[in-house]
């Protein structure tokens, strides 16, 4: 519109630099707009992420250089948009943020964090699609995120002692290292259910009725005692029992002729 504005006539100049002007303020007042926003943004991620650090009692926070990842020659524009985006700002205020608390922050590199195994450095597959990852020799997998921040982590505890210092910049570590990660064993959170054998109920088998026969009642036998096969002792004059006892002998009957008269 400038260019235009420059070419005009007086009388179309003039309005077009009237216009060119609200235009201009209203750019600004957007761009401080976004500013303020970005900021608020990037200080909430920041406090976020150092009260995590802390409760984890974690020491160093690993941050992704994503410069690692851009390629060149995108011009001056693109890279103005760039320079502040939020994820730029972020790691700034991360940094300033974690150092109120005693938390150093750590540049990594960012290639091949989300594509390569972290037990055996191998590239992982995406049967689910881009989001996934499985490493088939380890038998590890899940979340691309996940996965890269446990590379992280991993590249910022080997290259600890490699730590480069430039002004204006955040303490990095320039080259990715590899160590096999080994699996957490710690007790963070529920036991996952696992299949178990149901108890079978050992029971005698059930025996179907036949149509028109009433089933016998099972009725158990009694259990045999000792006093089963002792023979008790009859009581002191009695021959025997009642049913062996001879029967008494009746009395002799009086003649008709002896009874007196």
């Amino acid at each position: 519109m400038t260019q235009l504005a420059t070419n005009a006539e007086p009388e179309a100049r003039a309005r077009l630099e009237t216009k060119i002007a609200v235009l201009d303020a209203h750019r600004e007042a957007v761009g401080a707009k976004r500013g303020r926003i970005n900021r608020e943004l990037v200080f909430h991620f920041a406090r976020q992420t150092v009260d995590y650090a802390t409760a984890a009692g974690a020491q160093v926070i690993a941050v992704e250089d994503l410069t690692t990842l851009e390629t060149r020659g995108h011009g001056r524009v693109n890279n103005n948009r760039a320079a502040q985006s939020a994820r730029r700002k972020a790691a700034t205020a991360l940094a300033h943020t974690a150092a109120g608390v005693g938390i150093a922050v750590v540049s990594v590199p960012a290639r091949g964090s989300s594509a390569q195994c972290p037990g055996c450095d191998a590239p992982l597959s995406r049967p689910g699609g881009y989001h996934t990852a499985w490493c088939s020799g380890c038998r590890v997998g899940g979340n691309r995120d996940h996965v890269a921040g446990v590379n992280l982590a991993k590249r910022a505890l080997l290259g600890k002692g490699k730590v480069t210092r430039r002004r204006g910049q955040l303490p990095a570590v320039r080259v990715a290292e590899h160590a096999p990660v080994r699996k957490s064993r710690d007790k963070t959170g529920p036991t996952p259910s696992r299949p178990r054998h149901r108890r079978v109920r050992r029971s005698l088998p059930t025996v179907t009725p036949r149509l028109g026969v009433t089933p016998n009642r099972y009725v158990p036998a009694p259990e045999a005692s000792v006093w089963d096969t002792v023979q008790l002792a009859p009581p002191h004059g009695d021959a025997g029992s009642r049913d062996t006892r001879p029967s008494p002998t009746p009395a002799t009957p009086v003649a008709d002729g002896m009874r007196s008269t």
